[in-house]
């Protein structure tokens, strides 16, 4: 190989490793954790349109089928409900009335 070739070749792949850290750079990784099941158990539902929802982790939580959704954008019925309730969970556990309280 001729030495012009080989720079030539360096020069490409080059190129090519810079371009695929610009195009990388825009992704973005997200990371969806679902709610627990022993959360939803003792999470009290407030319904939104015809579904339960559930606030766990800075978000509202909903059925989609036999999928996880959450609303990217709190809807304004749930901010406001969220502004004038205390989300409730319920504990069952011994040592307590009926093994049932509102934390």
């Amino acid at each position: 190989m001729t030495n012009a070739f080989v720079k030539t070749l360096q020069g490409l792949l080059c190129a090519a490793a810079i371009a695929a850290c610009v195009f990388a750079a825009g992704a973005r990784a997200q990371v969806y954790v679902e709610p627990p099941p022993e959360v939803i158990a003792t999470l009290s539902p407030v319904y939104f349109e015809g579904r339960p929802a559930y606030w766990w982790g800075g978000r509202w939580y909903y059925r989609n089928g036999s999928a996880w959704g959450y609303y990217h954008d709190e809807p304004g019925y749930l901010r406001d409900w969220r502004g004038h309730h205390e989300p409730a969970r319920a504990y069952y556990g011994r040592g307590h009335f009926g093994g049932y309280r509102r934390r």
